[in-house]
């Protein structure tokens, strides 16, 4: 009887561990990609209303879970029940249909409520994987009891909105998801993708900067702390400030807290840089600007007054004086306001403009402070408070500290030497300045005829020249060019000494030849004259002794043998050179001899390297300009020499061409190389460049953008050359810089892919054809009617004179005829237009004969 009685109570605790296995939570097998559809429900629970989209709903971080496990370590059970506060949800099986889990149609439509969806899942193999999940709204996610996931923000369902690593156990895993529903729609979808370490950490924001009310940064990062393990061994923080100059704080950072940062109370940029290990042992970077501090607004003038006045030192130089004086002045065309100018003898009386290094600056700098060498160009303008400083090197940087202050902060431009845009304000206030910039290109010589005046020049941070000009801050010179026979002319030497020239065919001979560079005389003759000139020229920075601009390179026995050794002729000149180069570094430590590798002598030699104070100008002249130096085939060969002398000169100097010199008027679709090739020197070794224009006279085609620009990128090669022409179009041509424009556009998409033309392209390339001269002919129309005044007008005239000039000499009758050619003339003397061509008047002197007698 007992027995019997002991067999039906065990039949009947199996029947009960049955059902209740039968009821309990089923897993799912991990599959990457397939969105889990199969979960368990309960809810809704109640929460409050809000409008703080910052933090959770009130009452959400309430563990409703708790009495039967809590959220961490609950068991669930079909139709088990979860009772909270008298009410009373049970755990409902749910197999979605779709991906979205829809929690309005399977819990409720009441808005402020929360809900739980659980699953498991098995996996074969133990792993890290992507929990990829979307809500609406927010949420905190569980994973094997772990929370792992945390969102406040209300928002639609988005698959793969949040992607979070997880570590996945062999086996049986669990996964809880708690989901806030606020107004509007309520709904959620997941599912595992694979995990890439690498692709993971670079491809997601996994820290920020957030500033609090007092002013003060706290970094944090974006996911939860069992996330950050599986993805990192340790985390190094550091601030920094200007720019990056200047460091606050280092330290190690425990990521599972939010971290306060200890930096300065003052408003200003800050740099946060973080170098990790990842879990692989991979380094791993990150950089994070952010602003910290209380700002203040400042003003710096309105209503036509100013509280502020313009300090310089006592003994400024010439450029901190004269860079204050046109402070001084475009401020009140700015402003209408005046704006004193002080020396720094005076008190510091705050509301200061300060240029330059003073005691004004440096006291407000506080101690520590690294003044830049005189003849460094970079700069800085900040604002210390209410009062503003301008600093750089007392021979341009300041200056130019001043003229991108005026350019960035306040609207002027100087398009060109005739053309200032400067804008007029009511007022202008600041919180925050602090704006570096250094050069790209150390000398930049912007050569066309519109970019020699000097004041335009300073303005636009043009600082090389050839030879020498007076321009404020100066320029680094480079003297000669092609000057054998300027230092040993064949006049004064080849009677008596014809061994001085090149051997030729058995013969020497001074005709359109070059000098005996392994003579020894020539040697000595040359670097005594080259003395000579240093010390009468002490302006320039580079001293040419280079080949004349013709071949015939000396073919004596000696000066071979160098050549063969060298497999290049520029190993005999920069054996020659690097000896002139010896002679005169004592009594000119400062200085550079230069050379050029040029037509006969660009291949750069075999073994010999030029000296430390020698720089090497290279020359482009034979290459492709429709396209830029990479990735045309024809400039295949130059772009190898310039590597090849990059690899083997510490200084390269660029003589570079950006028009036709056959045809200074003619149409040239070479703005697209510009910035290219600019950065392409950049990148081997190039201190200087030489951008050769239209020189002797102004009227070459968009001169005075191209001249513009030019200077723009010799400065800065990174800079966004769409929107330097876009501002150029609109403040130089005014309501027709529209049309300008797609005239520009026309011209430079008439490059193709099988383009190729060099620096003396014609007018009888198939480039330019009838359709592309109808369609330029439509758009400059347009830009004249809508010209705003008669000076606007003119400078669309020159803007068409290109195309003016092409019907003179490919359709002359026509021309003629309808009066092109009568309107060319006049707009050529009007604009005091001597060159047409490199080779002067006797071009201009044949192409008006051409034209007028033509029939």
């Amino acid at each position: 009887m007992n027995r019997l009685k002991l067999l039906k109570t065990n039949m009947l605790l199996l029947i009960f561990v049955c059902l209740l296995l039968s009821s309990a939570a089923q897993s799912t097998k991990l599959k990457p990609g397939e969105w889990l559809r199969d979960w368990y429900l309960a809810g809704p629970f109640p929460l409050v209303e809000s409008t703080n989209e910052n933090k959770h709903l009130p009452d959400f971080d309430i563990d409703f879970l708790k009495k039967v496990g809590g959220e961490a370590k609950l068991l669930v059970r079909e139709g088990a029940p979860v009772k909270f506060k008298g009410a009373t949800v049970r755990w409902k099986k749910h197999e979605s249909p779709e991906s979205v889990v829809d929690l309005d149609r399977e819990i409720t439509r009441s808005s402020y409520v929360t809900a739980y969806a659980y699953t498991e899942v098995e996996s074969d193999d133990e792993g890290i994987y992507i929990f990829s999940l979307g809500t609406d709204d927010g949420g905190r996610l569980w994973v094997n009891g772990q929370q792992v996931w945390d969102c406040t923000k209300a928002r639609a369902v988005a698959p793969d909105d949040d992607l979070i690593p997880v570590r996945i156990l062999k086996g049986k895993n669990t996964i809880l998801l708690k989901v806030e529903e606020r107004t509007s729609a309520w709904a959620f979808t997941a599912r595992f993708l694979p995990f890439n370490l690498s692709d993971f950490v670079n491809g997601q924001q996994l820290f920020d900067v957030s500033v609090k009310k007092d002013g003060s940064a706290l970094l944090k990062s974006s996911v939860q702390k069992p996330v950050l393990d599986l993805l990192f061994k340790n985390i190094d923080a550091k601030v920094t400030t200007d720019k990056g100059k200047e460091e606050v704080w280092q330290g190690n950072w425990d990521f599972g807290k939010d971290l306060v940062l200890p930096i300065s109370k003052w408003y200003q940029e800050n740099k946060l840089t973080i170098s990790a290990t990842l879990t692989n042992g991979s380094p791993w970077q990150k950089e994070i600007s952010f602003y910290s501090g209380m700002p203040s607004l400042y003003t710096l003038f309105k209503d036509r007054a100013t509280p502020y006045r313009i300090i310089v030192a006592a003994d400024a130089s010439e450029s901190e004086q004269w860079a204050a004086q046109e402070l001084q002045h475009w401020l009140a065309k700015i402003s209408k306001a005046t704006f004193p100018i002080k020396t720094d003898d005076e008190e510091i009386t705050g509301h200061e403009i300060i240029v330059g290094y003073n005691k004004h600056s440096l006291a407000l700098l506080g101690g520590n402070v690294e003044i830049p060498a005189e003849t460094d160009d970079s700069y800085v303008y900040q604002n210390i408070n209410e009062n503003i400083l301008l600093l750089g090197g007392k021979q341009r940087g300041a200056m130019y500290a001043v003229f991108s202050f005026l350019e960035n902060e306040l609207g002027c431009r100087w398009y060109t030497s005739r053309v200032s845009v400067i804008p007029e304000w009511n007022d202008y206030t600041f919180k925050y300045l602090n704006h570096a910039e250094s050069p790209s290109i150390r000398v930049r010589n912007d050569f066309y005829h519109e970019a020699f005046e000097p004041v335009w020049a300073a303005r636009n941070k043009v600082n090389g020249a050839m030879n020498f000009r007076e321009q404020h801050g100066g320029v680094e010179g480079y003297w000669g060019v092609h000057t054998f026979y300027q230092f040993m002319p064949p006049s004064e030497f080849f009677g008596a000494h014809p061994e001085y020239y090149s051997l030729i065919d058995g013969k020497r001979t001074h005709e359109r030849a070059q000098l005996c560079l392994t003579n020894p005389d020539v040697l000595d003759i040359i670097t005594e004259r080259l003395k000579k000139v240093m010390r009468e020229n002490p302006g320039s920075l580079i001293y040419s002794v280079s080949q004349n601009d013709w071949y015939s390179p000396c073919q004596c026995e000696k000066c071979q043998s160098i050549v063969k050794e060298e497999k290049s002729e520029s190993g005999l000149m920069i054996w020659f050179v690097n000896q002139v180069a010896e002679r005169i570094k004592d009594e000119f430590p400062d200085k550079y001899v230069g050379t050029l590798a040029y037509q006969y002598t660009r291949k750069p030699p075999q073994n010999i390297k030029p000296r430390e104070n020698v720089v090497v100008r290279l020359c482009s002249i034979e290459c492709c300009f429709a396209h830029d130096f990479k990735s045309c085939p024809q400039n295949k060969d130059f772009l190898e020499d310039l590597q090849g002398w990059a690899a083997i000169a510490p200084h390269m100097y660029i003589w570079d061409y950006v028009v036709s010199f056959t045809e200074y008027v003619l149409p040239f679709p070479n703005f697209n190389v510009l910035q290219p090739n600019i950065k392409t020197f950049q990148e081997n070794n190039a201190i200087g460049i030489m951008e050769q224009a239209a020189y002797q006279s102004r009227g070459g085609e968009f001169a005075e953008l191209r001249a513009y620009l030019i200077a723009k990128l010799l400065w800065n090669s990174e800079i966004d050359v769409n929107t330097v022409i876009d501002d150029f179009m609109a403040g130089y041509y005014g309501r027709s810089g529209q049309y300008i424009r797609s005239y520009f556009d026309l011209l430079q998409n008439i490059v193709t892919p099988e383009t190729h033309f060099g620096c003396y392209l014609r007018h009888d390339d198939n480039l330019f054809t009838s359709e592309f001269a109808i369609e330029a002919e439509k758009l400059l129309d347009k830009a004249e009617r809508v010209a705003d005044n008669d000076e606007i007008l003119k400078r669309v005239e020159m803007a068409r004179l290109p195309l003016m000039y092409l019907k003179c000499v490919k359709n002359p009758v026509e021309a003629k005829i309808d009066g092109t050619y009568d309107r060319f003339c006049r707009i050529v003397e009007r604009e005091g237009i001597t060159h047409l061509s490199e080779r002067g008047d006797a071009y201009v002197k044949r192409f008006h004969e051409n034209v007028k007698n033509a029939e």
